[in-house]
Parts: structure tokens; C-alpha cells; sequence
């Protein structure tokens, strides 16, 4: 699949979610009280859901249309799967592998 088509379709303006949402899950990860770790993806999705419906509604088109709101659904899932691969991609870029000598 071609990514310059799953980027065209995010909105602008939402790309800032995705750093919002790679920095929430560095901060989840930093809480010593937070040790289900496996939650972190669950959670930025669950915040990119609701930012992106609350703005796809609110300020793009003034209403929540089936039509908004599927499309926000898309969108926020694209955005929380690009914060959390791209954590992940930093990880192993930067971070050895127990296997790696």
C-alpha cells in the first residue's frame, strides 16, 4: 500500500495528535505507579478517538454526521497505530536487542 495515500488522508492539522500521542505514551511509560504497560496503545487510541471525533465534529464540519464520525474513527486509528509503530521503530533503532551481540 502506498503511505503518501495514508497520509494524504489524515488532516493537516491532526498531525500534531501524533506527537501528542507518542509523548502521553513516553509519560504513561515514566509513571511508577503505571505498570500495565500493555495498555499504553489501548489508551492512545481511546485519546485519539476522542480528540479526533470531538475536532472532526466541532470544528471541521459543525456537526456529527455518520459521515464525521466514521471518518474521524479512521483517522484517529491511523494516527495512534503511526504514534505507537513509530515508538516502536525508535526502540529498536536505538535500543539493543537482547539477540544482537
Amino acid at each position: 500500500m502506498d503511505w503518501n495515500a495514508i497520509i494524504s488522508f489524515i488532516r493537516p492539522e491532526l498531525f500534531v495528535l501524533i506527537i501528542f500521542l507518542y509523548c502521553l505514551g513516553l509519560f504513561l511509560k515514566k509513571i511508577p505507579a503505571f505498570t500495565a504497560e500493555w495498555l499504553i496503545p489501548i489508551i492512545l487510541l481511546g485519546a485519539s478517538l476522542f480528540i479526533t471525533i470531538i475536532y472532526m465534529g466541532v470544528v471541521v464540519e459543525g456537526e456529527f454526521t455518520p459521515i464525521v464520525i466514521v471518518t474521524a474513527v479512521i483517522q484517529s486509528v491511523i494516527i495512534a497505530a503511526i504514534a505507537v509503530f513509530g515508538n516502536e521503530i525508535i526502540k529498536q533503532l536505538t535500543q539493543k536487542r537482547k539477540f544482537d551481540k
